[in-house]
């Protein structure tokens, strides 16, 4: 079904980004970038998977048995998201959120072209349809000059935002980005009290209360924006996603799930402390976090609801916890 030609790059690093601006050509990209990170868990450096051949697209509403089933036809790779309101297909829930952005509740697509990325060698795995593309589409990645696409006719995508997370990274072509809270400084103190309350009742004992800012009537400049993001962040778990006109960029520090035979693993991350250049300064910032009571009590709280929300689909008395609250640096 699929063809593979490896080549190998001496510079991957200068690969990437011109192989993440080549992408743009296409109405769908999925870029994974691990930015070097080494990981016991890790299959791959960086992945680009571009141009559907087949979708799925949905609401919540039985989305994952409509999932299952797509994945049952292909038996193919598949690139994609699971958005938050999935929860609704599993639970008793309802959201009443504002939608502004409006992204399906879960979405995936067959890419005809994957191009992975480990150390220096970079694997072209085309559907046979498109195969013959390889060595052209190699050629055409190379030869990008340090312009990127515009010198090869295809331009970077430029997007008028109505809110959401991909305004809040700079590189606007207009100077005058205002951001704003989906919540009222009243309001947000407001639901505070009534958390605490239920706190109190003994009916939660932590919660995670978030809020959105967000930007109207701007233009950016994605690409430009998740370059930026990811050269400060460097994270391992980075992520650029284009959906014809929706984006959706990401520099996470955690691992979400993955299952490799037959075991699955999630690894999820709460508490945080500020870096030093001073190495003795970063050291006591270090130990100063694993000790927190506050942060500890975070990160507790994250294991516990992942370690029973595995414990549902896996065997009986399986899951266990390697790793509690150890400290993880990152840029």
């Amino acid at each position: 079904m699929r063809k593979t030609i490896s080549f190998r790059v001496s510079d991957i690093q200068d690969f990437k980004q011109k192989l993440l601006s080549w992408g743009q050509q296409f109405d769908e990209v999925a870029w994974l970038d691990g930015n070097g990170h080494r990981d016991p868990h890790g299959a791959f450096d960086a992945v680009l998977a571009v141009d559907g051949l087949t979708s799925l697209v949905t609401d919540f509403q039985n989305a994952f048995n409509d999932l299952k089933e797509y994945q049952g036809q292909l038996e193919d790779w598949i690139f994609g998201y699971f958005s938050y309101d999935l929860k609704n297909d599993v639970e008793q829930l309802t959201s009443e959120n504002y939608d502004g952005l409006h992204f399906p509740d879960l979405y995936f697509f067959q890419p005809k072209k994957i191009i992975r990325i480990a150390g220096n060698t970079v694997d072209f795995v085309y559907l046979n349809m498109v195969d013959d593309e390889i060595e052209g589409d190699f050629e055409e990645i190379t030869e990008i000059g340090p312009l990127g696409m515009d010198q090869v006719g295809q331009g970077y995508d430029q997007i008028q935002a109505s809110d959401g997370a991909q305004t809040l990274v700079g590189n606007s072509t207009s100077n005058d980005i205002r951001i704003k809270l989906r919540t009222s400084k009243d309001d947000y103190f407001s639901r505070i009290k009534a958390l605490l309350a239920h706190i109190h009742r003994g009916d939660i004992y932590e919660a995670n209360f978030c809020q959105e800012f967000y930007a109207e009537n701007t233009t950016i400049d994605v690409l430009k924006a998740f370059d930026k993001l990811n050269a400060i962040s460097k994270a391992p778990f980075a992520a650029f996603l284009k959906i014809r006109d929706k984006f959706l960029m990401s520099a996470s520090p955690e691992r979400y799930l993955r299952k490799k035979s037959g075991i699955a693993i999630s690894q999820p991350i709460k508490g945080t402390a500020k870096r030093s250049p001073d190495l003795e300064t970063d050291a006591a910032l270090k130990f100063n976090l694993q000790k927190d009571a506050k942060e500890r009590s975070e990160n507790i709280m994250i294991v516990d609801l992942v370690r029973n929300d595995l414990s549902k689909s896996a065997v009986k008395g399986s899951v266990r916890v390697p790793e509690l609250c150890e400290v993880h640096s990152f840029a």
